[in-house]
């Protein structure tokens, strides 16, 4: 598993407030001249074992101390390090090996064997090695100081290097981030509704929170970044670089958009805009990416619906088209129609944060004042008393041993009388 740029090494400067990341461009000579070079570098160690390899020197040919240690980060897309030996030759691993020639000189040699060679020579034997060389070679094969620098690829070029070092620098901003907002104006291809129906779908399939608005003829869909939801960075990160990369093509068929990274740096929060003109060139999808495991329970709408839909009173629909009143927006999770054309909505709500509650009792509340009424609010338990008072229907449930237990009946009551 590679490791993320660390947060040190973001180039950056600072606009009228605004955060302006360096990226790389290879229309700019210089940065195409420093990558080359840093390339031409890494070429030249292949099969050099990492602990021999100078970074200093490394640092001096691209000119650039914090430029260099980022396109260390970049490069380990391309190139990799490899044990000086095959590891799958033989049957046991490296530290186990050595335990057991450990367990063997303390227990039949008293800790110390006269004649080093003939203890090795016999050990060798009875693990399938043929001499006492090819054993120490892979007694300590798993030391990754001894790893060999090799090519991931076929040939490594500037230009996939200077997308994997933008790739890092923009996953760093947002893996960094308090709240990352995507706006568009819709176009003929991609009106609002649907922009925003297909970006909520895949944030809710990263088991992410987000928040939605309208305003001034632009849709914006906030996702909550870890600084703002744990206070740190957190390995729930990747699943933000996830959402860009699967969300890029949608943003591309607007006519216009705008990415809003609100980056958390010390002690202060600096906005970082990135707009349909100047997108980076980027090589997404790089980054492996790990199982969800959503804020929520996402189990409790699986069987929410399993249950719901086996009603033939109503017709079920998931993720239903937003919900727009003024400037409100609001994305339910089911809409329920009846034979007679009446809907109702029902917003599952099974996380919690106080500024989470707050945006969601205002959101809630203003559509209730636009005397929206068909909306039931099944609240985990936990969280409830967050929720009361909105004028709306409040139902509860819990999860117990791996079911859902909520009011079934009642709200199919609600729904169809």
């Amino acid at each position: 598993c590679r490791s993320m740029l660390p947060r040190r090494l973001l180039r950056f400067r600072v606009r009228r407030g605004l955060m302006v990341p360096l990226w790389l461009n290879t229309d700019n000579p210089e940065y195409v001249s420093a990558v080359e070079r840093a390339i031409a570098f890494y070429e030249a160690h292949l099969g050099v074992e990492k602990c021999k390899i100078d970074w200093d020197e490394f640092r001096y040919e691209v000119g650039d101390d914090r430029l260099a240690d980022g396109l260390r980060y970049a490069l380990e897309h391309v190139y990799s390090w490899k044990p000086p030996v095959s590891l799958q030759r033989f049957k046991c691993n490296p530290s186990e090996l050595r335990l057991k020639l450990f367990k063997l000189v303390n227990s039949e040699l008293d800790g110390f064997a006269k004649d080093r060679i003939s203890v090795l020579k016999r050990f060798a034997l009875e693990h399938g090695f043929k001499d006492p060389v090819e054993l120490e070679e892979f007694l300590w094969s798993d030391d990754p100081r001894g790893y060999l620098l090799a090519r991931a690829m076929e040939r490594v070029d500037v230009d996939r290097v200077v997308k994997l070092y933008n790739f890092e620098l923009l996953d760093t901003l947002l893996s960094n981030s308090r709240m990352i907002s995507f706006t568009s104006t819709g176009s003929l291809t991609m009106p609002k509704g649907t922009f925003v129906k297909a970006l909520v779908r895949e944030v809710k399939r990263l088991g992410l929170i987000y928040d939605a608005r309208l305003e001034g003829g632009e849709v914006t869909v906030d996702v909550y970044g870890p600084v703002e939801l744990f206070g740190r960075v957190t390995r729930f990160a990747w699943r933000l670089s996830a959402l860009f990369d699967r969300i890029l093509t949608v943003l591309r068929a607007c006519k216009r958009w705008r990415v809003k990274i609100l980056v958390r740096l010390k002690r202060r929060d600096l906005p970082c805009v990135l707009t349909s003109e100047d997108v980076p060139s980027l090589l997404m999808d790089v980054r492996q990416e790990e199982a969800v495991e959503p804020i929520f329970d996402s189990e409790v709408e699986r069987r929410f619906y399993l249950v719901m839909s086996c009603v033939d009173k109503y017709r079920v629909e998931r993720e239903p088209e937003p919900l727009i009143v003024g400037s409100t927006l609001l994305i339910p999770d089911y809409a329920f129609t009846r034979p007679d054309g009446v809907k109702w909505y029902v917003e599952l709500i099974g996380f919690w944060r106080p500024e989470y509650t707050v945006k969601k009792r205002v959101k809630l509340e203003e559509l209730r004042k636009a005397g929206f009424k068909r909306l039931i609010l099944l609240v985990d338990e936990k969280y409830v008393e967050h929720f009361k008072g909105l004028g709306f229907p409040v139902f509860t449930y819990r999860m117990r041993g791996g079911k859902l237990d909520a009011p079934y009946g009642a709200i199919i009551s609600l729904i169809t009388s």
